[in-house]
């Protein structure tokens, strides 16, 4: 400039001996540098999803690289208002240095779009010079002092990829097994006689579980069901009344319902018995949750009955716009009918018990293993608790028409441990979630199935067999097209060993279960004789 002129020569020299100050600011290592850390989860699922994309490119290094350079403006579709309840809920039951996890997704019904991953994990590298991280709780890496996953980690904890597998859910997957049953005729009133232990016919080799080579669970507590139905059976999570129904429906279909709601099987001894129509047929196992899953795939799983049956593909994206200022057709919703829209709504009524609320085409009886969440959220809801054998992992799953959130509480780096997982811990977090997110909200009911059937079945009158014998009251309600089977000794005034009546009375559907009641002999004497003066107190 002062060559040219356009600059004195004192002019030139102040310009020269003028310090320009710069402000460096280092770029952010990935997902590590989030403005909030516990974003950390749902921006790995997003990165994770853009390099599987080939939109992006045909190879990872070409994805990453138009990621990084190529100028797009994402929104994602993280709801910041539930993140932040599901990260502060999680924080209110356990500590991130606790070597338990405690996991929560959410996904909306209906589109896919993931709103929420929140854990008790910091998302962070371990620094290896100064390690904060504690020693493995696996046996084998703790003696090689191995450091564990807590409270720093970037694994895909929520969402599964790499090492991650998932985790055994317990008795949620007993939806899949409604589901297949509701697809196949089978109506939410179709009851079973539930006993305490139920002997299938399922070949497994010998352990806990087994009566000589059959597999025959038992149920939490050792008790046996009764005679119970599908909204029942939910609401109780009787394993007897489960185990028994697949073996009606075919586990191979049940296992069918669980690919079509979006559950992957990621360890090799559940692609064996998963992907071939034989080996999944002998999965008896299967409906009590035995295969592993991720938070992310059961919530979208749930999600999936709230979306009228269709299973939505989980997407971490709102909105991709490109430097050109197009908006690119990827990542919106991309959905496919998993079930019928009355098998789904069906489905949801009896997943309304056991998370109390009241089913509206039947009832739920008394027991509910969450019963309490209906009370603390106030809105309509559906969903399902789940236990492992053993108690090593706690599941809850909890959902409204706008959102699905599943909680699992697990050791991720030790998943063969001894310890009982608490839902004490896992709930709360899942139901005080839900309700944070809902609050303010308007309360949207679900809908009804267009057939009564499919919840009633064929209705059909149960024959009278009071006081006959027992052998010609189990004849006379088989052939009036029921199974029949004895049940438990009640007051009569029928002989003492004849048929006292049934359970249920009146009317069933078709081919439905029918206990007859055998009389012990004797009736309440007061009700018997209305002269007879009643006990003083006694109104």
């Amino acid at each position: 400039m002062l060559e040219l002129g356009f600059v004195t020569e004192v002019e030139a020299k102040k310009a020269i001996a003028t310090k320009i100050s710069r402000t460096v600011k280092r770029p952010g290592n990935g997902c590590v540098s989030v403005a909030k850390n516990h974003w950390g989860f749902f921006c790995d699922y997003f990165y994770r999803w853009w390099l599987s994309r080939p939109e992006f490119g045909t190879s990872t290094y070409d994805r990453e690289r138009r990621l990084k350079s190529g100028g797009y403006r994402v929104q994602t579709s993280m709801d910041v208002k539930a993140q932040q309840a599901a990260r502060d809920n999680i924080g209110k039951e356990i500590s991130q240095n606790n070597k338990n996890a405690l996991l929560l997704a959410a996904i909306q019904p209906g589109t896919g779009k993931v709103r929420a991953l929140a854990a008790n994990r910091k998302f962070k590298l371990d620094d290896p010079a100064k390690p904060q991280n504690k020693i493995s709780s696996d046996p084998r890496k703790a003696k090689k002092k191995i450091r564990g996953t807590y409270p720093n980690t970037t694994n895909p904890l929520l969402t599964g990829g790499g090492d991650i597998t998932g985790y055994q859910a317990g008795s949620v997957f007993k939806m899949f097994t409604m589901v297949a049953a509701l697809e196949n005729g089978y109506p939410l009133a179709y009851s079973i006689n539930a006993p305490a232990k139920y002997i299938s016919k399922y070949r497994i080799a010998p352990g806990r579980s087994t009566c000589g080579i059959y597999y025959c669970p038992s149920n939490a507590g050792g008790g046996a069901g009764g005679v119970t139905n599908m909204w029942t059976g939910f609401s109780r999570s009787i394993n007897t009344f489960f185990v028994p129904l697949q073996e009606r429906v075919g586990a191979e279909k049940v296992v069918d319902v669980a690919k079509r709601f979006g559950v992957q099987f990621r360890t090799q001894t559940d692609k064996d018995l998963g992907n071939t129509r034989d080996a999944a047929h002998q999965w008896g196992a299967f409906t009590l949750g035995v295969s592993s899953s991720t938070p992310l795939e059961m919530a979208n799983a749930y999600a999936t009955l709230a979306g009228d049956g269709m299973y939505c593909e989980p997407t971490p994206v709102q909105q991709i716009v490109s430097q050109n200022n197009e908006k690119i057709d990827v990542g919106k919703p991309h959905c496919t009918r998993a079930t019928s829209s009355d098998v789904a709504r069906a489905a949801l009524d009896a997943a309304r018990c056991p998370v109390g609320d009241n089913a509206q085409l039947g009832s739920c009886g008394g027991s509910r293993t969450a019963g309490r969440a209906r009370g603390i959220i106030g809105h309509p809801i559906y969903g399902k608790s789940g236990t492992t054998d053993s108690g090593r992992t706690a599941s809850l799953i909890i959902g409204s028409s706008s959102l699905a959130v599943a909680g699992y509480l697990v050791n991720p780096d030790y998943q063969n441990h001894k310890d009982q997982m608490s839902h004490d811990i896992v709930n709360p977090a899942v139901w005080n979630t839900m309700d944070d997110y809902l609050r303010g909200k308007p309360k949207v009911g679900f809908k009804r199935p267009n057939s009564s059937k499919i919840s009633i079945g064929e209705q059909r009158s149960i024959p009278d067999v009071k006081c006959a014998t027992i052998a010609g009251a189990i004849a006379r309600v088989e052939s009036a097209g029921f199974t029949a089977s004895v049940g438990q000794e009640v007051d009569s005034d029928c002989p003492k060993g004849t048929a006292a009546g049934t359970n249920p009375g009146g009317r069933t559907i078709k081919n439905g279960f029918v206990s007859i009641e055998v009389s012990k002999g004797k009736a309440d004497e007061t009700a018997a004789d209305p002269t007879r003066p009643r006990p003083p107190g006694r109104r």
